[in-house]
C-alpha cells in the first residue's frame, strides 16, 4: 500500500497573559490539528520571533508587560514578519479595529463564544495568508518571466519594438538601434510611419484595426543615414500595445536579386547568341537556298521545288529564332525599353485573338534595367494567367509615372480569381509578388468573381 504524505500542520503562536484562557485556546486549536506554541508575555513573544517562524500569531491586545503607549507600534513590528489576529476584551473594539487597519487580519472577543468562534477565525485568516502567499509567488514568477523575456529580447539578433495604437515607439532593443542607426531616445520621439517607406498605408490600417491579432509585412525601413533596409515585420497586438520583431532580410534580398540578375544576363547572352549567331547563319542559309532555287529552275528543274522548300523552312527557322531571342531579352537596356517591350507584348497577345492594348499617356523612363525587366516579367505573367486560366477577352496594360512611384497595371475581363483558400494565390501570383518585392515594389491584387482581375505594381521612384 502506497504511503500517503500528510500535509504539515500550520504552526500557530498564541500570546496571552491570562494563563487559564491561554490553556483553553491552545487546547482548542490543537484539537483542530494545529501545531501551537503558547507564550504568556509580550517579551517572550518578541524574543521567540527573532529565531522562530509561525504561519499565524494570535496576540492579546493588552499584555501586562507591554505598555499601552506604543502598543500598536509593537504589534506592527510583529506584523512585519508574521500575519496576526488580535484577541481583545470588551470595550477595546475601537482599538482592535484601528489595529486591523494597520495590518491585523481579524480580531476575536474574549467572551463565552471565543472557543467556538476561534477555529473558524483561524481558518479564515490562514486562507487569507495562503492566498496572499500564492499571490506573492505568482507575482514573483511573473516578474522573473518578464525579466527573462526582457533578457531574451535584448540579446536577440532580430530587432524588437513596442509601440502604441498610434504607431509611436515605446520600447526598442539594441539590435533594432544598430540595424537602423537610431538611439533609443530618438526612437521614443518617432512613429513607425517615419521609418517605414514601403507599405505604410497597409501597416497603419493594421495598427488601427481591431480584427487581426497578428500580422506579417515585408517592407523597407529607412535608416538614419537615409539608406533603405529590406525587412520582414512580425507583429502582435496585445490590448493597447503592439509588439513587433524586425528581421533583416537585406542580404537575402540582395542574393535573390543577384541570382535573378545572373539568370537575366544569361537569358540576354543566349538571346544575343541566337540573334547574332544562329540567326545570321540561318539568314545566310536562306539567301543561299533562294539562289539555289533560282538556279535550279534553269539548270535542274526537278530540284527547284526542293530548293524552294528548303528556303521556306529556313525562313521559318529565322523567324522562330528571332522570336526566341526577343523572348529571352524582351527589354532593351535603355530607359524607354520597358515601354517598347510592353507594346510588343500587347501586339503579340492581340495576335492570339484577344484584344490587348497598352495605355501609356506620357513616356515612362525606367533607368534601372533590372527593375524594368522585372516589371515586364510581371506583366507577361499576368497576361499569361489571363489567357490560360481566366478566359479573358480583353486585356489592358497601363504604365504611368505618378511622381513618387511608377505604376504598372494589368487588367482583364476574365472569370476572376478563385475564392477558396490558397487557390486565390496560385504559383503565377506568387511569382509576381516575389518579383515585386525584389525591386521594392508593392503589389495590389483585386478581383471579383466574374469581373476579372486587376493587378497593380507600384514601384517607388527613389528605390
Amino acid at each position: 500500500m502506497a504511503m500517503q504524505h500528510e500535509q504539515t500542520p500550520s504552526r500557530l503562536l498564541v500570546v496571552d497573559d491570562e494563563e487559564g484562557l491561554l490553556f483553553l485556546i491552545t487546547d482548542a486549536l490543537r484539537r483542530e490539528g494545529y501545531e501551537v506554541v503558547a507564550l504568556g508575555t509580550g517579551t517572550e513573544a518578541l524574543e521567540w520571533v527573532r529565531s522562530q517562524t509561525a504561519d499565524l500569531v494570535l496576540l492579546d491586545l493588552k499584555l501586562s508587560d507591554v505598555p499601552a503607549r506604543g502598543r500598536v507600534e509593537r504589534l506592527r513590528m510583529l506584523g512585519r514578519e508574521f500575519p496576526y489576529v488580535v484577541i481583545t476584551g470588551h470595550g477595546d473594539e475601537r482599538t482592535a479595529v484601528e489595529v486591523m487597519r494597520q495590518g491585523a487580519l481579524d480580531y476575536v472577543m474574549k467572551d463565552k463564544g471565543l472557543l467556538e468562534l476561534l477555529p473558524s477565525i483561524v481558518r479564515r485568516a490562514l486562507t487569507v495568508v495562503e492566498r496572499e502567499r500564492k499571490l506573492v509567488e505568482a507575482n514573483e514568477r511573473i516578474r522573473q518571466r518578464e525579466q527573462r523575456h526582457r533578457k531574451i529580447i535584448e540579446s536577440a539578433l532580430d530587432g524588437f519594438a513596442e509601440f502604441d495604437l498610434e504607431g509611436r515607439f515605446l520600447k526598442t532593443n539594441d539590435a533594432l538601434c544598430q540595424l537602423l542607426g537610431y538611439t533609443r531616445e530618438e526612437f521614443l520621439r518617432m512613429a513607425v510611419c517615419e521609418v517605414e517607406t514601403h507599405s505604410a498605408a497597409e501597416l497603419a490600417e493594421w495598427i488601427t484595426g481591431t480584427k487581426e491579432e497578428s500580422g506579417r509585412f515585408t517592407t523597407r525601413l529607412r535608416r538614419s543615414d537615409g539608406t533603405l533596409c529590406d525587412t520582414e515585420l512580425s507583429l502582435r497586438r496585445e490590448g493597447d500595445e503592439i509588439f513587433c520583431f524586425v528581421h533583416d532580410i537585406s542580404a537575402q534580398r540582395r542574393l535573390e536579386r543577384e541570382v535573378l540578375q545572373i539568370s537575366e544576363d544569361e537569358r540576354r547572352r543566349i538571346g544575343r547568341d541566337l540573334h547574332d549567331g544562329l540567326g545570321q547563319h540561318l539568314t545566310a542559309l536562306e539567301m543561299i537556298s533562294h539562289s539555289l532555287a533560282r538556279d535550279a529552275k534553269a539548270d535542274a528543274p526537278e530540284f527547284a521545288k526542293t530548293a524552294e522548300e528548303i528556303a521556306k523552312y529556313t525562313r521559318e527557322a529565322v523567324s522562330q529564332t528571332r522570336k526566341l531571342a526577343h523572348g529571352l531579352a524582351p527589354v532593351a537596356l535603355d530607359a524607354q525599353g520597358l515601354m517598347a517591350a510592353l507594346n510588343d507584348l500587347a501586339y503579340l497577345t492581340s495576335r492570339t485573338g484577344v484584344v490587348c492594348e497598352l495605355e501609356c499617356e506620357a513616356p515612362v523612363n525606367v533607368h534601372d534595367a533590372a527593375a524594368a525587366t522585372h516589371l515586364y516579367r510581371i506583366a507577361q505573367e499576368a497576361v499569361n494567367n489571363a489567357l490560360k486560366h481566366a478566359g479573358a477577352k480583353r486585356i489592358t496594360l497601363r504604365l504611368h509615372n505618378r511622381g513618387s512611384f511608377i505604376e504598372l497595371m494589368i487588367e482583364d475581363d476574365g472569370r476572376g480569381l478563385p475564392t477558396r483558400g490558397e487557390e486565390t494565390r496560385g504559383m503565377g501570383l506568387q511569382v509576381i509578388d516575389y518579383r515585386s518585392r525584389l525591386i521594392g515594389g508593392r503589389l495590389d491584387v483585386r478581383s471579383e468573381p466574374g469581373q476579372g482581375v486587376r493587378i497593380a505594381c507600384l514601384l517607388p521612384t527613389h528605390s
